[in-house]
């Protein structure tokens, strides 16, 4: 009789490999594709961000980061998506072109980057939409303030009202949206 052994599967350099089920941040980028597929285009219709435009990863990853975020995060703190599966540090790039951030010398994108070849559809264009949402965030933070709770409502902090602002937006915006319909939903 030989003794039982497990093995494991080889992840990154050696290590073995992550379950994004322990990233909070990926599971509530996951959730956000519900929720967008969901609100956007009406009750009934479910396949409405399938175009070139489409920000449904824009929305995921800023479900993860706006949820992820802490009282002592600021704009300039960079937010990588991803990067505890890909065995990276917290303020590290993730599996974006550059972590989040409003400071252009780590996150220089802005809609121009949009007709960037080396943007992907979807992940790139929704690269691009988060980045805008994220300094809608904050910029709504440096005016309300930050809530702690997310359940404290919209009117507890403006990473609160981001976030109803947002989840507003995507049920008004047309189906097929793409960033100026998504701009002016949120408005």
């Amino acid at each position: 009789n030989l003794p039982l052994q497990a093995t494991l599967e080889d992840g990154m350099a050696g290590a073995p490999p992550r379950d994004s089920s322990l990233d909070a941040g990926v599971i509530a980028h996951e959730y956000g594709h519900g929720i967008s597929n969901r609100l956007t285009g009406g009750p009934n219709v479910v396949n409405c961000l399938n175009n070139a435009e489409q920000m449904g990863e824009g929305w995921s990853d800023w479900f993860g980061i706006a949820l992820t975020s802490k009282a002592g995060d600021t704009a300039l703190t960079p937010r990588g998506v991803g990067n505890y599966v890909t065995f990276r540090p917290t303020d590290g790039v993730g599996i974006r072109p550059t972590p989040y951030s409003t400071d252009m010398t780590v996150n220089p994108a802005t809609y121009a980057s949009v007709a960037n070849p080396s943007i992907s559809q979807p992940h790139g264009i929704g690269y691009v939409w988060n980045t805008m949402l994220w300094e809608v965030h904050w910029n709504l933070v440096h005016k309300h303030g930050y809530a702690a709770n997310p359940y404290d409502g919209h009117t507890a902090g403006g990473n609160n009202l981001a976030m109803q602002l947002v989840m507003d937006g995507m049920k008004f915006q047309v189906c097929r949206p793409g960033f100026v319909d998504g701009r002016d939903a949120i408005l």
